[in-house]
């Protein structure tokens, strides 16, 4: 059966029905208009439910849509520090791949650059990146159209501009060994400037990709605008004694969680781009806790991943 249309102001006498206090039937029926009943009230107001569909006491839309802004806010945040480390990691793939293959043109595109293990996957990357420089070479002007008609040959430096963050993980997921082992190395330049690794806790390239999945995993909720909030990635990521130890985060812990991921981007950022991002959470935490309360905000914490005295215990990041 079909879900039954309904028009705003049935909308507005549903949720009425339902215990909530709309103070502002006008402003809230543009609201719903303009951002969806079903991505704001489906997607947020179940958080401030008490039994079945009936609201908590007092609880009001004004709450509902400031939970609905602040994780707009965080996804922002978090999304612009994926940004940062995705930047910073094509360039130091690209770096060592070509240092690898110096003399090789279209080295990206041989199958025999990569680990033969894996050779129909690989076989699907590089078709991916074909397809790329295929469609980049009739876009003008691009990097990629330049260099396809002055050199005949696009090098890897300048396609890494136009790949998106999944094909980029395939190419460093089927890379071989010693370029794995370069980039992990490399990353270590970030590492340092957070915390101390300790030689019988090397950062591996298997420490490092299960990380990268799981921010691969969490920047596209945020670049797809999907929920936030009670989202897993698909998997744990590896336990790393160095940071997760830091956190109170055991080998037997849940390392799929939004907060799992936010404590790993110091593996791919700076100090200032990591602490821009941490300190803007605190910020948009500490402001929710004040505007919203039915709910609490250890609880929109929880529901992250993050420890519920998260925002009393974690300091501002000064750099």
């Amino acid at each position: 059966m079909l879900k039954e249309f309904k028009t705003i102001d049935e909308q507005i006498d549903l949720l009425k029905s339902r215990g909530l206090i709309i103070k502002d039937e006008q402003a809230a029926k543009l609201y719903l208009l303009t951002n969806n009943y079903y991505n704001i009230i489906n997607g947020y107001g179940e958080f401030f439910l008490k039994r079945g569909e009936q609201y908590i006491a007092g609880t009001s839309f004004e709450e509902i849509w400031r939970l609905y802004l602040f994780e707009m806010e965080i996804k922002q945040a978090i999304f612009q520090a994926i940004i940062a480390m995705e930047r910073h990691l094509k360039a130091v793939f690209a770096y060592r791949f070509a240092e690898a293959y110096p003399d090789k043109p279209y080295a990206y595109l041989s199958i025999e650059s990569y680990d033969k293990r894996s050779t129909l996957d690989v076989v699907k990357t590089i078709s991916s990146l074909s397809k790329t420089i295929q469609q980049q070479s009739h876009v003008h002007p691009s990097s990629i159209e330049h260099y396809v008609q002055k050199y005949q040959s696009v090098p890897i430096w300048v396609l890494v501009n136009h790949i998106d963050f999944g094909q980029l993980r395939s190419m460093l997921s089927y890379a071989p060994t010693k370029i794995q082992n370069a980039v992990a190395r490399d990353m270590l330049h970030f590492v340092n400037q957070h915390f101390t690794i300790p030689r019988k806790n090397p950062f591996t390239p298997e420490i490092m990709s299960s990380f990268i999945a799981n921010i691969n995993d969490v920047r596209n909720v945020c670049a797809h605008n999907n929920r936030l909030l009670r989202y897993k990635c698909r998997r744990d990521s590896k336990y790393w004694q160095p940071l997760h130890a830091k956190y109170k985060i055991y080998p037997d812990s849940n390392r799929s969680t939004v907060f799992s991921v936010f404590l790993s981007l110091q593996c791919f950022l700076t100090v200032s781009e990591y602490g821009t991002m941490h300190n803007k959470l605190r910020k948009l935490i500490h402001r929710l806790d004040t505007r919203v309360r039915t709910l609490s905000v250890k609880d929109v914490l929880t529901e992250l991943g993050f420890p519920r005295k998260w925002l009393s215990s974690t300091p501002k990041i000064s750099y």
